[in-house]
Order: structure tokens, then sequence, then C-alpha cells
């Protein structure tokens, strides 16, 4: 769950790991549902084009928590550790 994201290697934000999910390199995203909407959907279009699958986080706040910052993340992808 959530917890995996305090043990891995992540990238938290919209831009970066949108760039992370389209370059193949992600393994799994974590998904705000309290985001809005367009954000919300654009992860989820790109998670799906990609085949990468989707963790719901049910607020901002508890993700990024889970994340090791001090204010609310929308997403979070993990990236694949085989990749350099």
């Amino acid at each position: 769950m959530l917890n995996e994201l305090k043990q891995s290697e992540k990238i938290v934000g919209l831009k970066q790991s949108l760039r992370l999910i389209e370059s193949g390199n992600a393994k799994k995203a974590f998904l705000a549902k309290d985001c809005s909407s367009h954000i919300f959907d654009e992860v989820e279009h790109f998670c799906k084009k990609y085949k990468v699958p989707v963790e719901y986080a049910e607020t901002m706040t508890e993700l990024g928590r889970a994340c090791g910052i001090d204010v609310g993340a929308a997403v979070a992808v993990l990236k694949n550790v085989n990749d350099a």
C-alpha cells in the first residue's frame, strides 16, 4: 500500500510523474482521490495507456505524508528498480 512509498525510490508531482510513466520506467502510480479532476483524469489516462497500475490514497495530505513531505501530493510514482 502507501508504505511502499516510504521504502522505494519515487517521483512526486504531476509533470515528473507523467514523464516517468511515459518513459516506461514507472512501476506503480499513487493518486489522491481528492485532487483536481483534470489531474486525476490525466494521470489515470496515462496509467491506462502505459499499463501502469494505480493505487488510490483518500487524500492529498495522506499521500504527501506517505511520501515524506510536509504538503499534500496529488500524484506519486514508484520508479522501476531495474532502471538506472
